[in-house]
């Protein structure tokens, strides 16, 4: 809100024909959706080590869990804001409902793959309970929440183009957006990314979890 608020007021026009409404909200729902899983997956086994000394309870459950809950949250939301947006008369367009959909599938499982990775590693290495929100601080402003990566040079957009995040930003306005196809966004390359984090995060889960039950 105070994004939209800025933005409007210093009359900023969000790039390829959008309202800065959808603007911002494709790009805080993407970022929310995957740092506040990844985030809260990465503490399921630490704050719920009392519930995970029941043998029907593994850690996987407690991560699916928060991330439920991230999910709807975040969907309901930002929906709410859109929704006010719309009767303020700001323009809110989905022209692609299955781009949309796919785009949060992928952040869901950017957010679960990375944290399932962090909740493991973390259990051997406490510190990265204080070292990932400071990564993630800096990268709020490398995922083009608030910004497109059009706005830079090719050299420099190729390497914010290496941050999966990015992508799927792009993909999701791209969803929103009337007659605008970005050329930033691979899913061939979200594919492999989203398999490689999932596959290490879900074998590291495993692996803790022999640890928890011995």
């Amino acid at each position: 809100m105070v994004f939209w608020g800025l933005r409007t007021f210093m009359q900023a026009r969000a790039p390829h024909g959008m309202t800065v409404l959808c603007y911002l909200v494709c790009g805080f729902l993407i970022w929310n959706i995957t740092t506040q899983i990844l985030t809260k997956a990465m503490h399921a086994i630490d704050g719920n080590r009392n519930l995970l000394t029941f043998p029907q309870v593994f850690p996987l459950d407690v991560i699916l869990a928060r991330a439920v809950v991230v999910i709807a949250t975040q969907v309901v939301s930002m929906s709410i804001i859109l929704g006010i947006g719309a009767m303020c008369g700001y323009g809110v367009t989905v022209s692609n409902l299955g781009l949309l959909l796919t785009a949060l599938l992928m952040a869901v499982c950017f957010g679960l793959g990375c944290g399932a990775m962090l909740s493991a590693l973390a259990a051997y290495m406490p510190a990265l309970h204080n070292i990932v929100p400071m990564v993630l601080r800096i990268l709020f402003f490398a995922s083009g929440v608030f910004f497109s990566v059009s706005m830079f040079s090719h050299r420099v957009g190729e390497w914010l183009l290496l941050n999966p995040i990015m992508q799927i930003i792009e993909m999701a306005r791209t969803a929103m957006s009337q007659g605008y196809i970005s050329p930033y966004f691979d899913v061939e390359y979200l594919l492999f990314v989203n398999l490689a984090v999932l596959s290490t995060g879900l074998l590291l889960e495993r692996f803790i979890r022999r640890r928890l039950q011995a």
